[in-house]
């Protein structure tokens, strides 16, 4: 018996030696800890709702506090170098429309002092077409009304490669249209507030959030900027299926949506250690599968669409080494230049 207690002692000493240390150590390093989860637009908009939403799931795989930190400016910009530039310790987490990051960077934008590249990517929490919706007083049913001779058609954003202000100049290019694009808007939520009003008459915004505004009565659907129809707004036709697309325009607009498929990321200061990087990853795979979180998501119009990290930091660096010097300058033009 004494021999078999010394053997069962040494069994379990051993898988105690082969058990990953440091991210046991990881786990415990959360305990107790706050996190953020920084947004780059201000409060009441799409990401807020989806922050807000996912927290508490977060918060309990973590076994930390989760703070939702609103840190609007130029477009995503300030958050984005901010939480680039900050301390890799694990405690933050940015949460980002990645299609304008990209763009960003891709268009050697001004004060854009980041590299997704070299940021850690934790996943994707959705992908979805984005829309052109239009206000009740603009005049506009359908893309043709917006191409009339002498119509100056008023688009808002927050920063030049805001996901807002860029799509809508990259759609204002592609189909020749004559467009304004009014930027310094902290979200959504005030863009659709101005076409509500009037005071705009457009906004290039993801179907998620255009489900909302659609089904308040606050604006209209034209199309979906992309081949294939939203999921959430199945009855809005694309701008392939309403609209003479020549190749160039064409492939402007499919490059805008190949951007778009990069959708909502999270991201986190490069060069935190390896094991609370694998934390992250972890509680943010567990949030994201969680029947209870997808159901949530359903439930309110929030999908859930995960990608893993792998995947999230794949699609990433594709978008930023898939286009020609060519295409680069006038992407680089009509996003800020042209329409301002």
């Amino acid at each position: 018996m004494r021999a078999l207690a010394i053997a069962l002692l040494a069994a379990l000493a051993a898988v105690g030696l082969c058990r990953p240390a440091g991210a046991e150590d990881a786990r415990d390093f959360y305990r107790g800890k706050t996190v953020r989860i920084v947004i780059g637009v201000g409060v009441g908009g799409g990401y807020d709702n989806y922050a807000h939403m996912l927290a508490p799931y977060l918060a309990r795989e973590l076994g930390a506090s989760i703070v939702v930190e609103s840190l609007p400016g130029a477009g995503q910009l300030v958050a984005l170098n901010r939480v680039y530039a900050g301390l890799p310790d694990g405690l933050t987490i940015l949460f980002l429309n990645g299609t304008p990051a990209a763009l960003g960077q891709l268009i050697e934008q001004d004060n854009a002092r980041y590299d997704l590249t070299k940021m850690e990517h934790l996943g994707i929490v959705n992908s979805s077409p984005w829309m052109w919706l239009a206000g009740p007083k603009s005049g506009i049913l359908r893309p043709q009304d917006a191409m009339v001779p002498g119509r100056k058609v008023l688009w808002g954003g927050t920063g030049p490669t805001g996901g807002l202000s860029d799509g809508a100049s990259i759609t204002c290019e592609a189909l020749k249209l004559d467009c304004k694009v009014i930027l310094g808007y902290k979200s959504s939520s005030d863009v659709v507030l101005a076409v509500e009003r009037g005071e705009l008459d457009s906004i290039y915004v993801s179907d998620s959030s255009s489900l909302h505004y659609v089904q308040g009565g606050r604006t209209h659907a034209i199309v979906a900027l992309s081949r294939a129809r939203s999921k959430l707004l199945p009855e809005t036709p694309t701008i392939f299926e309403t609209a003479e697309i020549d190749p160039k325009a064409a492939a402007m607009i499919d490059f805008r949506s190949a951007l778009d498929s990069i959708g909502r990321i999270l991201v986190t200061t490069p060069g935190v250690p390896a094991d609370k990087l694998a934390v992250l990853r972890e509680a943010i795979h567990k949030t994201l599968t969680d029947p209870a979180v997808i159901a949530e998501g359903n439930a309110s119009e929030r999908l859930i669409d995960y990608r893993d990290a792998n995947e999230a930091r794949d699609m990433t660096t594709r978008a930023l080494t898939g286009v020609s010097a060519e295409e680069k300058e006038i992407v680089r033009h009509a996003v800020l230049d042209k329409f301002r």
